[in-house]
């Protein structure tokens, strides 16, 4: 037994190290380098001008269609699977999963609309400048990435992002043993922790590497940040929905981490102008996740 947890901590090592030195690297030429510092501030996202009321409508309109999607889970489950339990690991991973498969299409459709919004709005502005001389007080950015380098600049994002997190979450959780804060269980540990049927394990990975990062980023980040980073200070503009994305995971342990990883991600998010980034280094970092859970390291993660 000894022999198979030294030979999966020394898997685990085998991934984390060269994650961070990527990290670290990656850091380095896209952010602190001197030749970085000018391109630093760079912005690739345009403003969205569609009206506070339109945003929380169309809020409240993709809430709907996940809680929707859920509740139509729900029944089908309990028409084809009667033992289906919520409370179980897997069925409490499958309720999320539907919830943000109903997520998805309703903030597509919601962001379509603002979008439809911010073009009436831009040709009004357009046209009362011909007139009167207004200057758009929001110029347009810069172009988004080049599609072909959604996939280099997601996975350059994750070593960044992962680095962080895990240097800020050893700083944490540090503090809060100094502080004497019970060190209890991390919730997705303890979801896979809690099944052991191969299937199951599976449709869970599925949901955590793919689900979740594709609705996770559309409401976090192309929504809320999207939408209050023209509207706030940028401090806060980066900070409340980041500081909403750790909360939301309920989680004390993981909490500044998780706050450091949306921070990342928001300006990921700004400078690539491709929310398929932040997508693709969510998801990467997810799968990593899982995969020191299943050998044994979550709680040390």
């Amino acid at each position: 037994m000894s022999g198979q947890i030294v030979t999966s901590t020394h898997v685990a090592y085998a991934i984390v190290i060269p994650i961070i030195a990527a990290g670290i690297a990656f850091a380095w030429f896209w952010q602190i380098a001197p030749s970085a510092r000018g391109r630093r501030d760079e912005a690739r996202l345009p403003h969205i001008g569609a009206p506070w009321f339109y945003f929380v409508a169309m809020t409240f309109f993709v809430v709907i269609c996940g809680v929707l999607a859920q509740g139509l889970f729900m029944v089908i489950c309990k028409w084809l699977w009667p033992g289906f339990q919520v409370k179980t690991g897997f069925g409490a991973m499958m309720s999320m999963g539907a919830l943000g498969v109903g997520v998805i299409p309703g903030a597509l459709y919601a962001r379509r609309l603002l979008d439809a919004i911010q073009t009436m709005q831009d040709k009004t502005l357009a046209r009362l400048s011909g007139l009167s001389g207004v200057i758009n007080p929001f110029p347009a950015p810069l172009a988004p990435i080049a599609r072909s380098k959604i996939l280099p600049a997601g996975i350059g994002v994750f070593f960044i992002t992962w680095t962080a997190s895990a240097l800020t979450s050893l700083v944490w959780n540090w503090m809060l043993d100094r502080l004497g804060v019970p060190q209890g269980e991390q919730e997705m540990v303890r979801l896979f922790r809690a099944e052991h049927a191969p299937s199951h394990l599976l449709a869970m990975i599925f949901v955590t590497i793919v689900v979740a990062p594709v609705w996770e980023e559309i409401i976090f980040r192309g929504a809320l940040f999207g939408y209050l980073r023209t509207r706030l200070p940028r401090v806060f503009a980066f900070v409340l929905p980041a500081l909403i994305f750790a909360a939301a995971h309920s989680d004390t342990r993981t909490f500044a981490a998780l706050l450091v990883f949306a921070l990342i991600h928001n300006k990921a998010y700004e400078r690539t102008g491709r929310i398929g980034v932040t997508i693709i280094s969510h998801a990467l970092f997810n799968l990593t996740t899982v995969g020191m859970v299943l050998l044994g390291m979550g709680d040390q993660t």
